[in-house]
């Protein structure tokens, strides 16, 4: 059974929200195989059915076997040859495939006064590489792969799967769209395995002189601690690392390919972000239970993953929290800066567990926003001003349509 054909809404929106911005080059970034490509496609459509002319959108996927294009010069002629006038929406699939390709597609930006949408690999886009070569004439349109919603969206719940059971799959499995739950577990195992092996190889090694047994380590030791409050030096021990510098650029080229994400350390009370500790979480957990060779979850650590990624996915600025010597697992920042402090419990059954979850909640300032996201299926009683949610409620409830 084929599976459904994702629509992400979410980073449509934000496409589209840009449109009047012909003077910024959109560029789309994200951990391979995250689904570039197809919100480009997607995206393509969307202006059609915003009843743009079809002519007037140049369409160019530089991995399509059609073109061999590879200088800017080459580049610049084909959307030279493919634009009909002023103002046409130029999308380019792949664009990190040409040496000097921000060159290009800047000169066709000021020349045609043309909309620029690109996507790339990580392997030479990422954002210190944007910012050197496009200094602020781009904007970043960083992409995830499937929220749970999204994965809802292509598995519905069924007779033998409600949204508890889906929400389980998404742990083990992850979102990666090249998945598909139809398959046979091994064959999605290998592609998960195969996925890894190439952010590492293309993404990460072909930019710098890695140590292949060291990257081995450091990742395989960052995966089995996630959820854990972490500094260099403990990864350095852990990893059998000699030189904390070593581990430290190791570091940088892990979370610039987005395979982790670091959340630092915050002190609620002194207001000010600790650098001593860190969280580092994978962009997935399917990638992360397959880096660990059993394929064994750790259901809490996963739901807190899982979580933290989709506060990234929902535009949060997120840090680890400490409250009067009590961990609160994220604290969020929206876009008006406001706080809101989540402790992530995959259950909390018993009253023990509940009041050492709720204790970093207690003697904050009241109106404070206060979440406890849980799987227990019977939510608990809590204190007034904490609201307590079940995780697929949470996931589900993510302000799109």
């Amino acid at each position: 059974m084929e599976h459904r054909i994702v629509p992400r809404t979410r980073y449509l929106d934000l496409l589209h929200s840009f449109r009047s911005n012909v003077d910024l080059i959109k560029v789309i970034t994200g951990v391979r195989r995250s689904g570039k490509s197809e919100l480009m496609r997607q995206f393509r459509q969307a202006l059609i059915d915003d009843d743009v002319d079809e002519k007037d959108i140049v369409y160019i996927d530089l991995d399509d076997d059609r073109y061999v294009i590879d200088t800017e010069r080459m580049l610049y002629e084909l959307i030279e040859e493919s634009i009909r006038g002023d103002g046409a929406y130029v999308l380019i699939d792949e664009v990190q495939l040409v040496p000097g390709w921000e060159r290009a597609v800047e000169t066709a930006r000021v020349r045609f006064k043309a909309n620029l949408y690109v996507t790339g690999s990580n392997s030479q886009m990422t954002s210190s590489d944007l910012a050197t070569h496009i200094t602020g004439r781009y904007v970043e349109i960083h992409v995830l792969p499937l929220s749970f919603k999204e994965f809802v969206y292509r598995y519905p719940k069924d007779r033998e799967n409600g949204y508890t059971q889906r929400l389980d799959q998404y742990l083990k499995w992850g979102g990666m769209p090249i998945i598909n739950l139809n398959d046979q577990p091994r064959k999605n195992k290998a592609i998960l395995k195969a996925l890894y092996d190439s952010v590492v190889n293309e993404d990460i090694r072909s930019r710098v002189e890695l140590e292949q047994g060291i990257l081995d380590n450091i990742t395989r030791f960052m995966m089995s601690s996630t959820g854990r409050l972490i500094s260099t030096s403990t990864i350095t021990s852990g990893s059998y690392i000699r030189d904390p510098r070593t581990t430290e650029r190791y570091l940088g080229e892990l979370c610039g390919s987005y395979l982790f994400y670091k959340a630092d350390s915050y002190d609620i009370i002194g207001k000010k972000h600790l650098s001593t500790k860190a969280k580092f979480y994978p962009v997935d957990t399917g990638l992360r239970n397959v880096r660990l060779k059993k394929f064994e979850q750790n259901p809490a650590a996963m739901l807190e993953s899982a979580v933290y990624i989709e506060l990234v996915r929902r535009g949060y600025e997120v840090s680890i929290g400490s409250f009067n010597s009590h961990e609160v697992d994220f604290t969020a920042w929206d876009e008006d800066g406001e706080p809101e402090f989540i402790q992530v419990a995959y259950m909390v059954s018993d009253q023990s567990t509940l009041d050492r979850e709720l204790a970093a909640f207690k003697n904050m300032e009241s109106g404070t926003r206060m979440t406890l996201i849980t799987m227990d299926p019977d939510l608990p009683e809590v204190p007034d001003g904490v609201r307590a949610v079940h995780a697929t409620d949470w996931f589900l409830d993510d302000g799109t349509d």
